[in-house]
């Protein structure tokens, strides 16, 4: 079995800087599991890590899609298994780094296995015009009518993943998510904090993202022919940009529901996460820093004898 690394957790909680660190320590390479990073020009709200912040450690499957593709799990696990296989050929290891728990399981285990044939993106347009046509809302009591077990996995209002199970046009066994099984010799570490410092972290990661242009980042992404009714422009950070430069609201009230709108997001990935038996949870708090944690983590997987 290919050993695998993943790193998991919400967003704020420093995974990138974590699995860093560890690749530095394990001659690894970092995949990004993130929706959105793989969108190029789509910087500031996914929080890319930069060359610099890299240290030379290679990262997969970012910018690697423009505005033409509506970028989706089963793609996702085409590309993170292509990476995967590439990064073991040259005798190294690969970290998974994200929080995008639909991409990360999908990936991992055999209950969440999608399928290179599930995307149907006419019948994804279908929904996403029926919804605009009937009202916010409406496609998840159509979902609770068609499919009611995988509605009762979502949230009412995650569009991105009721879209994406009305796309699939087929509900789940009650049992299906609770299958843990992988092919890979896999050791999964989740970070976890104090929700009040997480909320502390997102605020201030939010206004960091408007001092440094996330609505000219908008913008651009906008005159580069991203649509606005695409999964790109449907990520956190986008989305509420968009009603803001229409004339919808100010930019103070864009700050606050961008703010708000990632604590919720964050709330819904811890809850996705802690679902996983196989993970082993950090505190961020009981460590010094990013290669602190890597470093525990490096003595855990020399104890269980996955690193020599």
């Amino acid at each position: 079995m290919k050993k695998l690394i993943a790193i998991v957790g919400a967003t704020a909680t420093g995974k990138s800087q974590v699995a860093i660190e560890l690749a530095l320590n394990l001659n690894g390479e970092v995949i990004s599991a993130d929706s959105a990073q793989v969108y190029k020009g789509l910087d500031i709200a996914t929080a890319k890590v930069t060359a610099e912040e890299s240290r030379g450690v290679k990262h997969h499957l970012i910018d690697i899609v423009g505005p033409g593709v509506d970028y989706n799990a089963a793609m996702f696990c085409n590309d993170a298994t292509a990476a995967i296989d590439d990064i073991h050929v040259r005798k190294k290891v690969p970290i998974i780094c994200g929080g995008s728990g639909l991409y990360i399981n999908s990936l991992l285990y055999h209950g969440y296995d999608l399928g290179a044939t599930s995307s149907n993106p006419e019948l994804r347009q279908y929904y996403k015009d029926l919804e605009q046509a009937k009202g916010q809302g409406y496609l998840y009591e159509l979902l609770k009518e068609k499919f009611p077990v995988r509605a009762g996995k979502i949230h009412p209002h995650d569009y991105q993943r009721i879209l994406r199970a009305l796309e699939m046009n087929q509900d789940i066994d009650a049992d299906r998510e609770n299958r843990w099984e992988t092919d890979y010799d896999l050791r999964i570490f989740g970070l976890s904090r104090d929700r009040q410092l997480l909320y502390q972290a997102i605020e201030a990661r939010v206004d960091r993202m408007f001092a440094v242009g996330l609505v000219d980042e908008v913008k651009a992404a906008l005159e580069a022919g991203y649509a606005p009714g695409g999964n790109a422009m449907a990520a956190l950070g986008y989305k509420e940009i968009l009603p803001l430069l229409a004339g919808e609201y100010d930019e103070s009230f864009a700050k606050d529901l961008l703010k708000k709108n990632t604590r919720h997001f964050a709330k819904r990935q811890l809850t996705w996460f802690k679902r996983d038996p196989n993970i082993n949870w950090l505190d961020v708090e009981a460590h010094q820093d990013a290669a602190d944690i890597a470093k525990n983590i490096f003595i855990l997987l020399k104890q269980e004898k996955f690193v020599c």
